[in-house]
Formats: structure tokens, C-alpha cells, sequence
């Protein structure tokens, strides 16, 4: 199949797109490799560059190849984020879009984004949380400004589930150049609590670590040992272990006082979970940015920034979040096998 460039589309070419009640336009593009992704992507940005309207494209480096090729010199009107490195931890995509949208929606200018947090070979763990932040999307920008967010989906490459939970997360859906509303979608008030559900069990036996505000530098020390231990390299293991101590903290103080940690490897991770009797109800917790003066309060932003996945279930009984720190690719197989003689 012929692929269009850039120059050969005009905003006539566009999908013409259903009016929603809400000025965030929140759309998954169900395509079919390549030519269906840039078969879709391409008069929408077409039109936003035909309009002056700010666009933000947020991709792997294939897709922004593709794209960079289509576009010719027009790449350069187009600010294009790496999605692998932003997205890694879902919970890291809403503050940026929010930065992009809240510096260019300027005097009720629209402004335009494309989105593809999933991808193929993301664990099971990180589909569950791109659904989750897919879901907050639509909390996030109700009632905020002018802007539309496109959100490629393959249908030729990834899971069901994943398309499933597409449909589920996005209040309009394009596919074969039409835009419909998504009678499937569950709007916020309707979908479960992006805290809801349980994590599954460790993949192996933990090593556990009961704590209160004294026994702080216990548990730094325990999970720099673990760190060391499963290979992790010294600025990622510090980080780590801020991040852990930051849940920690956040225990203490507002937790009941204390709470219990749990610290694991699995094949290409160390995992770190904290529990406390604490109750999470601000679905955007850590996904704002703290005003510079604010004191205290930037506990999960900056561990949501340290670490590779976050997740967070809380209930009225109890909040738990799980953190990943990647291993070096060396350091795997020390991963797959029990962490022998540690103390």
C-alpha cells in the first residue's frame, strides 16, 4: 500500500468526529499495523497543523520514525516525547500532558496530543495500570480546557484484553476512518476506583519488615542490601530506596502510624510493597505537581518519578502500594535464583 506524506492530506481528510459534551475529546484509533497507524494519525495532525493548534506526540522511536517520514519538514511544528521512557510508569503520563496542555491552551487556543501508553510486550501489571491511567484521563481534564487526545491501539499486535480495556477507557472510538461515540465506554462515576481490586501474591517468598517512625533507617538499610543483592546499580538503588522510605514515611504519618514492608525479586525486577491502615480517596494522588511552596504532600509524585511501575490499592481497612525498579540485564539471573547468604 501507497503511504500518504503529510503534504498529499488537508484537513478535509480528516474523520469526522461525533460533538461530546465535554471538551476533552478522549479517543482510541483501533487500527491495523503501519499503514492503518499512520492511516489514522495522519489527517489528525493534518488538521492540527493546518489550524495552528499545538500538537504533542507521545510514541516509541518506530512510530515517531514513521511519522517523521510522513511529515517531511512539518516534523519540526510537532513536539514528539518518547513514550517508552515517559510511559514506562503509567502514572508518570498524566503530569505531562497536563503540563503540555495547561502551556498551550493558551486564551481558549485548542491543542491536539497522540498517546499510545500500550504497546507490545508490556507485562500484565503495566496493561492493568495503562487502563487505570486511561480511566483517570477522563477525571484528570473533565472540564478543563479545549484539547483532544488520539490514542493508537493495534489490533494486529496486542492482546485483547488490552483492546478491551481500550474500549472500555475512552468515551469515542475511531476505526476504519470513522469516529463514533463508544457506547461500551464506563465513564468515571461508572468504572471501579482506580484504587479498586488487589495485587496478585509475590511471586516468591518475601522478606518482610515490620516498621514505625524508629525503625525508618532499618528499613533504608534493608532495602539497600536487597539492592545490592539482586544487582541493582548504585543511582538506581538509591532511588529505590528513597522511594520505598517515602511510602514508608507516608505510613507513619498518615497511615496509623507505622506499617509493614515486604521485598522481593522477580526476573527483571526487584519489587518492593508497603502496607499500612491508611485510606487513599483523591484519584490523582501523586499525578499533580506540587506547587514548589508546598510543604510535604509530594510523597507518591516523587515516587511515582523513581520508580518503573506504581501500583496503589487502598480500601477503608487498608492501602498497599507495590513498587518495580528494573534490573540490569546482567542481573536477571540473580533474579531467578533465591538471594542466598543474605542477612
Amino acid at each position: 500500500m501507497r503511504r500518504e506524506r503529510i503534504s498529499e492530506l488537508s484537513p478535509g481528510w480528516a474523520v469526522k468526529v461525533a460533538l461530546v459534551e465535554d471538551a476533552f475529546h478522549h479517543e482510541a484509533l483501533l487500527h491495523s499495523g503501519e499503514d492503518g497507524f499512520l492511516r489514522g494519525t495522519l489527517p489528525f495532525i493534518a488538521e492540527a497543523l493546518a489550524c495552528e493548534e499545538p500538537l504533542m506526540i507521545a510514541v516509541g522511536d518506530a512510530r515517531r520514525a514513521l511519522l517523521e517520514e510522513a511529515l517531511g519538514d512539518d516534523a519540526e511544528r510537532v513536539l514528539f516525547v518518547n513514550m517508552r521512557l515517559l510511559g514506562r510508569n503509567p502514572a508518570r503520563i498524566i503530569p505531562a500532558w497536563r503540563e503540555f496542555v495547561s502551556e498551550h491552551a493558551l486564551d481558549g487556543r485548542p491543542v491536539r496530543g497522540i498517546g499510545e501508553p500500550v504497546w507490545p510486550g508490556r507485562s500484565e501489571a503495566e496493561l492493568d495500570e495503562c487502563a487505570r491511567h486511561e480511566s483517570l484521563l477522563n477525571v484528570a481534564f473533565a472540564g478543563g480546557p479545549d484539547w483532544r487526545l488520539l490514542c493508537p491501539y493495534d489490533l494486529e499486535t496486542l492482546d485483547p484484553a488490552a483492546i478491551a480495556a481500550a474500549r472500555l477507557t475512552h468515551p469515542s472510538l475511531a476505526h476504519d476512518g470513522i469516529s463514533r461515540r463508544n457506547d461500551a465506554y464506563r465513564s468515571p462515576d461508572r468504572a471501579p476506583g482506580p484504587f479498586a481490586g488487589s495485587l496478585p501474591a509475590p511471586a516468591r517468598e518475601p522478606e518482610e519488615l515490620s516498621f514505625t517512625a524508629n525503625g525508618l533507617a532499618a528499613l533504608r538499610t534493608l532495602v539497600y542490601k536487597r539492592a545490592a543483592a539482586a544487582g541493582v546499580e548504585q543511582e538506581p538503588s538509591e532511588d529505590f530506596v528513597l522511594a520505598v522510605n517515602e511510602l514508608a514515611t507516608n505510613s507513619v504519618q498518615h497511615g496509623g502510624g507505622g506499617g509493614r514492608l515486604a521485598i522481593w525479586t522477580e526476573p527483571g525486577a526487584l519489587v518492593g510493597e508497603v502496607r499500612d491502615r491508611g485510606h487513599i480517596d483523591d484519584p490523582l494522588v501523586g499525578r499533580r505537581s506540587p506547587p514548589l511552596d508546598q510543604h510535604g504532600g509530594r510523597g507518591l509524585w516523587l515516587v511515582n518519578h523513581l520508580c518503573d511501575l506504581v501500583q496503589t490499592r487502598s480500601t477503608r481497612s487498608g492501602t498497599v502500594v507495590r513498587v518495580r525498579m528494573r534490573l540490569p540485564e546482567d542481573a536477571r539471573a540473580a533474579a531467578r535464583t533465591p538471594l542466598a547468604g543474605s542477612a
